[in-house]
């Protein structure tokens, strides 16, 4: 009999956890609700974003910038061990929500700032764990700008 307190114990405890996690991992737009579903795949109002974006360990949703017809959110994808970061933006509408792809150097951001219709996502280079120290050192001290504007990412006027 106590193990098996003990067991719905440890299940009451894991099922509040997780609950919290999904209710952080949520954000409102004009338009609808970003959502992580239980597949750890990004949703907009239930249904899954095209392209589809799914997390690997870790989510952070931005709060949205109101462009417009549009808002627009950024989203941070934590987890990998080549690319511990990767960035998207998603474009909410009325009628639907749009997910750019992945992008960034694989470094955590520096700075996000606005201006005007256009979104600056600044960060420092990136050289994984087993790459040379002097190639980590160098990347580290390069400088990154993304751009969104209009639905598209761009780096030194460069589709990403």
């Amino acid at each position: 009999m106590p193990s098996l307190l003990c067991s719905a114990t440890i299940l009451a405890l894991v099922s509040s956890a997780l609950a919290q996690n999904s209710q952080l991992l949520a954000t409102k737009t004009r338009f609808g609700t970003l959502t992580l579903d239980d597949r750890d795949e990004l949703t907009f109002n239930g249904r899954p974003l095209e392209p589809p974006i799914r997390v690997n360990s870790g989510m952070d949703l931005g709060t949205p910038f109101h462009m417009g017809e549009a808002d627009v959110v950024l989203v941070i994808d934590y987890g990998g061990t080549a690319c511990p970061v990767q960035y998207y933006f998603v474009k909410a509408t009325k009628s639907e929500a749009k997910a750019t792809p992945a992008f960034g150097t694989c470094d955590e951001e520096t700075s996000v700032q606005r201006s005007g219709d256009s979104i600056q996502v600044t960060m420092h280079g990136y050289r994984g764990p087993f790459e040379p120290d002097a190639d980590r050192r160098k990347a580290a001290r390069e400088t990154h700008v993304f751009v969104y504007r209009d639905g598209a990412v761009t780096e030194r006027g460069q589709k990403r």
